[in-house]
């Protein structure tokens, strides 16, 4: 399986996507210099470049000029501390297909998985979703993560109402959110009336989150329980043991 190539002077930093990338199942190749990055893409070009803007031997606007010129539509990300209104618009005229602030990690690790998945489904204009895990421990979420990746499904996991709201005020992307009934600080149905009282006292857009799918997962089969959260809004509710399958169907009603 071609690589994702990740060109950046700092260690730690390739450090942290590689060993996230991996854990999602892709294989990655980091470079320091544009040097080692050149020798990178000799030896077999890439599945998605991120390159950081400044190197210690360039700039990763030149090595964008360079991968251009031997593919058009390699999928290639400018990461970089700068402000992105100094460098995108000429970035963008060079090919580049997405310019990040590289200090926002999250959200840099999602793109990379999504182009990473374009490339492999074969399909660069296929649908790719981004829903929100919120789970109370990770025994199955890890499987229920790859399986769903399947159908373009990029499941984003965290374990707590805390971590939960940081991300879905931070990210515009997320499709869905998937909950575990009880969490380690909280319940599900908290954070649901957090967020729909959030969204509306600040009006929030792109995407609207008082408005955005919530599906709560339980052991609890209690068909009183689940009249009483579909009354206050939440969208499904899923009784253990999950059916992917039909999970998938669910998520993808909603979604499409």
């Amino acid at each position: 399986m071609k690589k994702i190539l990740l060109i950046d002077d700092s260690d730690t930093y390739t450090w942290c996507l590689q060993k996230y990338l991996q854990h999602r199942g892709y294989p990655v190749k980091t470079a320091c210099t544009l040097k080692e990055a050149r020798a990178a893409i000799q030896e077999e070009m890439p599945l998605v470049v991120c390159c950081n803007l400044d190197l210690p031997d360039g700039s990763g606007m030149d090595f964008l000029n360079e991968v251009r010129a031997a593919d058009k539509e390699l999928p290639f990300i400018l990461a970089s501390c700068h402000d992105k209104d100094d460098y995108e618009q000429e970035a963008m005229r060079r090919g580049a297909t997405l310019c990040m602030d590289k200090m926002k990690g999250l959200l840099l690790q999602d793109k990379l998985v999504e182009y990473a998945y374009r490339q492999l489904s074969g399909e660069p204009d296929s649908t790719f979703h981004k829903l929100l895990f919120v789970h109370a421990e990770d025994t199955s979420a890890g499987a229920l993560q790859a399986a769903m990746l399947q159908k373009g499904l990029d499941l984003i996991l965290v374990s707590s109402i805390g971590e939960a709201k940081c991300r879905i005020f931070e990210d515009e992307e997320i499709d869905l959110i998937l909950c575990d009934l009880e969490l380690p600080d909280g319940t599900a149905m908290e954070l649901f009336h957090t967020l729909r009282r959030v969204a509306g006292m600040f009006q929030m857009k792109n995407p609207p989150v008082r408005l955005l799918p919530f599906f709560i997962l339980t052991e609890n089969n209690d068909l009183a329980t689940e009249y009483e959260y579909r009354h206050e809004g939440v969208n499904d509710y899923i009784t253990a043991p999950v059916n992917i399958p039909e999970l998938i169907r669910r998520v993808l009603f909603f979604v499409e």
